[in-house]
């Protein structure tokens, strides 16, 4: 009897039935990898607070609410266009963002939309900080100045990207996102932290390749795949096996030290298998096999860079 099932890249109890497609090679090669590449800060997700209030005219605004608790570091923002943006809006938003004209996106150290007296100061979003190296008699706002861009995720839905470095805690660290029609729902969200590190130019150049983050997601040396939910060390020699009409049959012999990664698994008639891509499976078993799964913070990232 041969029973299936599917398995979530986040859940990783063995009770389940579950085979998982593979998503590049499952073979664990570690190859020489620069020691900066090792050393790549990763960000944590930051929740967001949507505010709203009427200011002094009697018109709804609202904010995003960030809170960083007085750390440091860099801020990384990734804002999507609803569907509620209007479409000659959006175009021309993103024509000002390629060239890097500002576009009324500014960090905000008060809720200045609703309480404008209280406003301290801002950071403004308008263009890649450099600019101001380049060019010192440019005006910065209060504090400084962070960047702007745009990319096109792996699902193919492009956001603009936001960053900024606060080498300092302005307002206990709580600041407002302020941009144009907030209030109408016309930005979907999402914050990342790179806390006690001035990432800005980096994060900048990636905005097209691994946005937020820096670089792939490493498990020791070697990437953590999409879907792969953990891997395989051989302890000793094992039959490396090849599903064919529902039944096994031996394709070579995993020498002892290999390790593979393991994307789900697979029982029959009562007893499993760990699946490794390709329609190739591993005996589960504790004394041919080690089976590690990564740590949750990673299999968050992996999901960031494949899924937002």
């Amino acid at each position: 009897m041969k029973r299936f099932g599917l398995l979530g890249a986040a859940t990783l109890a063995l009770g389940i039935s579950a085979v998982l497609p593979a998503e590049g090679g499952s073979i664990l090669e570690p190859k020489r990898i620069e020691a900066a590449a090792l050393a790549t800060p990763l960000p944590v997700d930051l929740p967001l607070e949507y505010v709203s209030g009427v200011d002094e005219y009697g018109s709804k605004v609202s904010q995003y609410k960030i809170d960083l608790g007085n750390r440091t570091g860099t801020l990384v923002l990734k804002m999507y266009m609803t569907e509620k943006y209007p479409k000659n809006g959006a175009d021309t938003l993103y024509a000002d963002v390629k060239k890097k004209r500002a576009s009324g996106f500014f960090l905000v150290d008060s809720n200045s939309s609703i309480n404008s007296d209280n406003a301290k100061g801002l950071a403004a979003f308008d263009r890649y900080s450099a600019i101001y190296d380049i060019n010192p008699g440019f005006s910065r706002p209060k504090y400084t100045s962070g960047f702007q861009n745009v990319g096109v995720n792996k699902k193919g839905e492009r956001f603009i990207a936001l960053g900024i470095y606060l080498d300092k805690s302005v307002n206990s660290g709580v600041y407002y996102l302020e941009t144009p029609n907030m209030a109408s729902g016309h930005w979907n969200t999402k914050a990342y932290f790179y806390e006690n590190v001035n990432v800005e130019k980096r994060v900048f150049s990636e905005v097209n390749r691994y946005f937020p983050l820096l670089d792939k997601v490493r498990w020791g040396v070697a990437e953590l795949k999409h879907n792969q939910i953990g891997r395989l060390t051989m302890l000793q020699n094992t039959p490396f096996l090849m599903e064919e009409y529902g039944k096994f049959k031996v394709a070579r012999t995993l020498k002892k030290g290999e390790q593979y990664r393991i994307y789900g698994y697979k029982e029959i008639s009562g007893k499993g298998y760990y699946a490794v891509g390709g329609g190739h499976f591993v005996e589960m078993n504790s004394k041919l096999a080690k089976y590690e799964t990564p740590a949750k913070n990673k299999m968050r990232l992996v999901k960031i860079l494949h899924e937002e």
